[in-house]
This record gives C-alpha cells, sequence and structure tokens, in this order.
C-alpha cells in the first residue's frame, strides 16, 4: 500500500518592526538582524511605483526650498539661517523623512558652544539609538558605516544627542510620534505591496531570460545511477534546454521503475496572466492607499478610475495631498530647525516655498499678506516688508532709507549736515536701496 506524506508549510506574515534591547550592547536594534532601514531601501529600489509615490513626496516636502515670511525685517537672522540650511541638506533630510520615516541632523558648535556654526546631513541608516537613561531619554546615537557587517569586537562611534552634552558635535533626531515607539519611527506606510510588486517583476525578468520556459518535472525511470552520472545528466539538460541564465528552472527524479520512458509534465498556473495581471494592478492600488496618494496622477501613474482627467479634479486632489500629507512632514522638519535657530537666538516664520501651480492654491480663507506669501511662495514686495504697520509708498521708502542711513551716521558719532560741509557736490543721483544686497552681504560675511 502507497503512503502519502503531507508536509503543511506556514507562509510568513508581515510583521511590524521589531525593536530590540539587547543585553551587552547599549544601542538598540531595528527591525530583524537590526536591518530595517535596509528593508526599506530594498523596497524603495525595487518597486517602480513605490520609488515613484517616495521620489515624488519628497520634492513635494522641499518643494522651492526653505524662507521665511519675515525675512526682510530681520535680514541678518535670515542670512545666518540659510547659511545654516543649505538647500542639500534639507533636500536630503526631506527624502529621509519620507522613505524611512525619520531623519538626522549633524549640529556642529563653535569652539566655545557660543553658537551653532553648520549643520550637516547624516544617512539615517548608520544610527542606532542608545538606550534610554533613568529620565527616559535618548542621550546618544551610535555610529556605523555599514550595521550588516558589524561585530562585537568593533569600536563604535557614539555621538550626543541634541542638547545632552558640551560636545562640539550632537545629533538632532527628527521623528514623528507613533504609540508604541520609544526609539524608532516606522515610515508611514507599509511595504508588503511593494515586495509584491518586486516579486513579479523579477518572476516576469526570469521567464524572459529563459526564453519563457515552463517549469518542469522530469522523471527518469530506469533506475537510479550513482551520483557522478546523476551530475552528468543533470548536466546536460541544462546545456541543452536551459542554458546558464535558467538554470535551477527543472525538477529531475531518478525512479527504479521498468519503464526506461521518461516523462515531462509541465508545472503550469491556471489562468497565470490573470493572476498576475491581478496582483499587479491590485499592488499598484495598494501602494497607493498606503502613502495615501489622492490621485495617481499628482506622480504621473495613470489609472482608470477618472480621478485626475479633469482639471478641476486634478487641483482638488492636488491641495488636499498638500494639506493632509505634504504640510505634516513639512511642519515636523520646521519645528525641528525652530530649535536649532532658537539656540542661536534667531526667531523667524519658516516655511517651504510650495511646488504647487499658483492657479492650485486655495487663497479663499487667506486674510493677512504673510499668509498668501506663505500659501504661495511668492515673496511680498519689499515696500510692504519694510513696514510692520502699513504699506509705503515710494516717498515713505525714500524717507525710511534717509533715516536710516542718518542714524547710522549718528552712531559713528557723526553729524549728517556737519559731515557734508566738508564736501563739495559733484553729482547727485537717485540710488536704489535693494535689502537683496544687504542680504548677500551678510551671507558673504557669514562664509568668510
Amino acid at each position: 500500500k502507497n503512503k502519502s506524506e503531507l508536509s503543511i508549510i506556514n507562509l510568513s506574515s508581515y510583521t511590524a518592526p521589531e525593536i530590540k534591547e539587547k543585553a551587552g550592547t547599549d544601542w538598540v536594534e531595528f527591525g530583524a538582524n537590526n536591518g530595517y532601514f535596509q528593508h526599506l531601501i530594498d523596497r524603495f529600489n525595487g518597486s517602480p511605483t513605490n520609488r515613484a509615490i517616495i521620489n515624488g513626496v519628497s520634492e513635494m516636502i522641499f518643494g522651492k526650498g526653505l524662507d521665511a515670511t519675515d525675512s526682510h525685517r530681520r535680514p541678518e537672522q535670515y542670512a545666518q539661517m540659510i547659511s545654516l540650511f543649505q538647500d542639500k541638506v534639507v533636500r536630503r533630510l526631506a527624502s529621509d523623512l519620507k522613505l524611512m520615516g525619520q531623519c538626522a541632523i549633524q549640529v556642529i558648535y563653535s569652539k566655545n558652544r557660543a553658537k551653532i556654526v553648520k549643520l550637516e546631513h547624516i544617512p539615517i541608516e548608520t544610527l542606532r539609538s542608545e538606550k534610554c537613561n533613568e529620565k527616559g531619554e535618548i542621550p546618544a546615537y551610535y555610529y556605523s558605516n555599514d550595521w550588516s557587517k558589524y561585530k562585537r569586537s568593533m569600536e563604535l562611534k557614539r555621538i550626543p544627542a541634541f542638547g545632552m552634552s558640551k560636545e562640539g558635535l550632537e545629533i538632532l533626531y527628527i521623528k514623528p510620534y507613533r504609540a508604541g515607539y520609544k526609539y524608532y519611527s516606522p515610515p508611514d506606510y507599509t511595504t508588503q505591496y511593494a515586495e509584491i510588486e518586486e516579486e513579479i517583476s523579477n518572476f516576469h525578468l526570469q521567464n524572459i531570460l529563459s526564453n519563457f520556459c515552463p517549469s518542469m518535472l522530469i522523471n527518469m525511470n530506469n533506475g537510479t545511477p550513482s551520483p557522478q552520472e546523476r551530475e552528468i545528466i543533470e548536466r546536460r539538460i541544462i546545456e541543452k534546454w536551459t542554458g546558464t541564465n535558467s538554470a535551477g528552472k527543472f525538477i529531475l527524479a531518478f525512479n527504479d521503475d521498468p519503464s526506461t520512458a521518461a516523462t515531462i509534465d509541465p508545472i503550469q498556473l491556471s489562468e497565470a496572466h490573470l493572476q498576475y495581471q491581478f496582483l499587479s494592478e491590485e499592488s499598484t492600488k495598494k501602494i497607493m492607499v498606503g502613502h495615501r496618494v489622492v490621485s495617481p496622477m499628482l506622480f504621473g501613474i495613470k489609472d482608470s478610475t477618472g480621478l485626475g482627467n479633469n482639471a478641476d479634479e486634478l487641483k482638488t486632489a492636488s491641495i488636499l495631498f498638500d494639506n493632509m500629507v505634504i504640510k505634516g512632514f513639512q511642519t515636523l522638519l520646521i519645528n525641528a530647525f525652530d530649535e536649532i535657530l532658537a539656540y542661536n537666538d534667531i526667531s523667524l516664520h519658516l516655511y517651504f516655498k510650495t511646488l504647487q501651480p499658483l492657479e492650485f492654491t486655495d487663497l479663499s480663507n487667506v486674510t493677512d499678506e504673510e499668509t498668501r506669501e506663505e500659501e504661495t511662495g511668492v515673496k511680498l514686495s519689499e515696500d510692504k516688508e519694510l513696514s510692520e504697520d502699513k504699506e509705503l509708498d515710494n516717498k515713505e521708502l525714500d524717507k525710511f532709507i534717509d533715516t536710516e542711513v542718518a542714524d547710522a551716521l549718528i552712531d559713528l558719532g557723526e553729524n549728517e549736515e556737519d559731515l557734508l560741509k566738508e564736501y563739495d557736490l559733484i553729482d547727485e543721483h537717485e540710488v536704489d536701496y535693494d535689502l537683496e544686497d544687504e542680504l548677500d552681504e551678510n551671507i558673504k560675511q557669514l562664509n568668510d
């Protein structure tokens, strides 16, 4: 009597990334084998839909760069802010924040720690959090260029957290609040369907490389040869049918059946093309749901839902996505930037200049000019910026400039009229007073 053996395979299911405090280490692992950050990078590289959305959101967060509505009233502070927050740094922070769910800044102080003099981005995947102290605070972060190669014998670089030391370099770790996550924060999307899309593309690629040959079960029913003979037979089948790129696409079985004929049974999946089409479309939809995408057209993804085909629908989707998703990321970054500026006694109303077209901007509830600038990214005219209380016309602007020059001379101990009597008037003409020149000069002095 023949006996059949039944094996039950438990397919792995998605679980949230584990955060482990291991005995014997001062830092905390993130994910299985401490590799969750690399898992996110792999899903970014492997799934075209996931990559397109993450790149698009990152660009929307950064927009056209960081600015301040009160830049002309506080030109010196604005110049310092621009010098600290360089575009390349802020752009990378926005990318890490979306892709990884968090980002980090290297904060570099002057020798006497009187001011923060420089900011640099640090790749978030290179950091691991130190275990909390008795107050529940994270005092530092550990750095490794490649955590997959970490061994206990290695000595890691410990960098204090922002505001937790008197050293010249600290780490400001930026992450949103997530219930149950003290050390790290998972991203605002999940990766199951990104992985499905990735595996579907890998399957089709292998099909093409193997010339669409189906998987085979080959039964050799003329006895079981020696291991050396089995290896020769397998190698000849590979050379004859599959080629080196498709090795391993068949199962070779040797049987003691008296029959000398080999039977070849194709292993086909019923209606495979329909199943792969469904999985492909479903994974794309679920990836967009995970990223809270209102309309796929915002990221250059065309679908048959109809949303985005109409200009009004696209405008509504753009405004909704900007308010529901983008502004949340921007606010998180700005709040962290304000902490840095406060250390340097700088107080500015920061905002990110939007990428949205002006006609897509909802200004129905905007009542003041600064909010209008923040929503549109269009700078206010300088004559409006120079007066906090009212608009200045050209005469008032000239009066303002004259007063400023006179006050500067008086501060130097000179009277304007007495000073001018010592000189002969050769030429007189109007000079445009441009605050941008003052900003450029301040930035130049800071850089020097």
